[in-house]
């Protein structure tokens, strides 16, 4: 039998109070979830608060059944009810491999989403690695010891690449005693300009191409950053989305059942008040086709006053009349004090929706905040690392790179006799 399913009783009692197996809200229940607005309860909460929800509602429909049984003097059974213990092992089953496959659901999903992290997480180091042999790379091709500039002052076979102490009779090492060469002449003055010129503008050549190639390197480096940031954003978007499409179903299957619990009982009390309608039709008319209302109590009465004749019974006398108006009189007290307890229980599960409903929106807020942060600082960290880079170029291209050429670099020429 369902918790849904009325209990079948027989007689005037079990017409005017029906029992129906009922939820009652445990005591402080309504009170606790209404205070916990601002906390947010996490998927492995409300698991384990439905498990006890559903084991207190199972114990107490238990009960409610073996008050019935214990109480029907009809249906009371003696001994172990075998077919009741079958039907909670049965139950026990269902219950376990319920729960096993929900957890095994959940497992399948973590695995998942960690799968999808480890992923993108190679991903991302393997996009570090490559700009990384790439700089290498090219530090290794561009920029070798022996095609930097001031290079002839670190090399060291550079006293086998010298002049030597005389190379022939026009040699400008050569001094006033050699009588080779006088004051006054520079015959290679010219030639040593033009090399010198030639030597400048392939310098600045160089530099400019380098520049060039370093400027491309950072700039496709910041676009590979700019794609695979922009994938892992949109990974997480579709995972937010998943996330929240399965929060709407399972919203959804919570409002259906509230709405089927709610119909089930509209229909029983549809039921009870035609049961209460039909009654009480059979009632007047059995009082006004009974013989019951004649007045002539002569011959309804054997040797025993208490026992009177069945087939000359007219009537029954003021104090009996007195006795049945109390006993009915109880009968409607006991059914307004039902009504009014029923009436406490919807409020009180009222309160219990009301509680629910503000609760998961406190906890959606919640999030939305949460997630609200988490795009802040992302952005406040984006904007500091693009200051950092902007900082970092304007070192390297206006200190680093420069490269400007002075008086004193000229100075250098012609001050030693090396």
């Amino acid at each position: 039998r369902r918790p849904d399913q009325p209990s079948k009783q027989s007689g005037a009692e079990g017409r005017e109070r029906p029992q129906t197996a009922r939820r009652h809200p445990a005591p402080g229940l309504v009170g606790k979830m209404a205070t916990i607005g601002g906390s947010l309860s996490t998927a492995g909460d409300m698991g384990r608060e439905q498990r006890e929800q559903r084991v207190i509602e199972r114990r107490r429909r238990l009960e409610e059944e073996r008050k019935l049984r214990v109480f029907n003097a009809k249906q009371r059974t003696i001994g172990v009810d075998k077919q009741a213990l079958e039907q909670q092992k049965i139950e026990g089953a269902a219950m376990r491999e319920l729960e096993a496959r929900r957890d095994a659901a959940f497992a399948d999903r973590m695995l998942v989403t960690e799968q999808r992290v480890q992923l993108m997480e190679r991903d991302v180091q393997r996009a570090r690695k490559d700009a990384t042999m790439s700089v290498q790379a090219y530090r290794e091709q561009m920029q070798q010891k022996h095609m930097r500039k001031e290079w002839d002052l670190n090399d060291p076979l550079t006293l086998l690449k010298e002049r030597p102490a005389r190379d022939g009779d026009y040699d400008p090492l050569c001094g006033p005693s050699s009588l080779q060469k006088f004051g006054g002449e520079d015959l290679d003055y010219g030639n040593r300009t033009r090399k010198q010129q030639q030597q400048q503008a392939q310098w600045v050549v160089d530099q400019m191409a380098e520049k060039q190639a370093q400027i491309d390197n950072e700039l496709e480096l910041d676009r590979l950053y700019a794609e695979r940031q922009g994938e892992i954003d949109e990974r997480r978007a579709a995972m937010e989305e998943a996330e929240f499409e399965s929060r709407a179903t399972m919203n959804l299957a919570v409002r259906d059942y509230n709405q089927a619990l709610t119909d089930a009982k509209r229909e029983r009390e549809a039921q009870r008040r035609t049961e209460d309608a039909v009654d009480a039709v059979e009632e007047i008319k059995y009082q006004l086709n009974s013989q019951l209302l004649a007045e002539d109590h002569v011959g309804d009465v054997s040797d025993d006053p208490n026992r009177p004749l069945k087939y000359a019974f007219k009537g029954m006398n003021p104090a009996q009349v007195r006795a049945i108006r109390n006993e009915q009189m109880r009968q409607a007290a006991e059914r307004q004090a039902q009504r009014m307890k029923d009436k406490e229980e919807e409020e009180g599960w009222d309160l219990v929706q009301e509680a629910v409903r503000r609760n998961l929106i406190a906890g959606e807020r919640e999030v939305f905040r949460r997630k609200q942060e988490l795009a802040r600082q992302t952005a406040e960290e984006q904007k500091r690392q693009a200051d950092e880079a902007r900082l970092r170029k304007e070192v390297l291209y206006k200190q680093v790179y420069a490269g400007a050429i002075d008086e004193s670099f000229f100075l250098q020429f012609g001050t030693t006799s090396r």
